[in-house]
């Protein structure tokens, strides 16, 4: 399987096309009708180069999710364009530790790694176990960081 470089659309396409194939996340996800929005900071000039972009460090994906399901995704390289009911923002170094498997999703939201810039925390917490298994499905993707 090919890798695919993080972060970037491919990248969020396939975690998207992932979680509809995760029957564990359908049935976690469901009551949940709201699109996410994760924020990434601090990305390495290395990585904004080899996306083609020039004078941006911080990249989104929105996930368009609906009762267990991934309806599609934006990618957005001008932030401040991208909008969602609830927004996570983390640096490249934190969204890269959660994807390789070295850090906690839900513990890197309590440690304030990543923060929710908008959208109920307790909306969110209902929800504890979906954000775990879309971590874990994210773990499984063949994802080429580059720094």
């Amino acid at each position: 399987m090919m890798e695919l470089v993080y972060p970037s659309k491919e990248w969020a396409e396939e975690w998207c096309k992932r979680l509809n194939e995760s029957k564990e996340y359908n049935d976690a996800g469901k009551g949940w009708v709201a699109p996410l929005l994760f924020v990434v900071t601090d990305v390495p000039g290395q990585v904004i180069q080899s996306l083609g972009l020039n004078n941006v460090n911080a990249l989104a994906m929105k996930l368009y999710l609906n009762n267990g399901q991934c309806q599609g995704v934006d990618f957005f390289t001008d932030v401040s364009k991208a909008d969602a009911p609830y927004i996570l923002e983390g640096s490249y170094e934190t969204w890269k530790n959660i994807i390789s498997g070295k850090l906690e999703v839900v513990s890197a939201l309590l440690s304030g790694n990543i923060r929710l810039k908008k959208g109920s925390l307790f909306d969110l917490a209902r929800y504890t176990s979906a954000s775990v298994i879309m971590a874990r499905i994210s773990n499984q993707i063949n994802t080429k960081f580059l720094a």
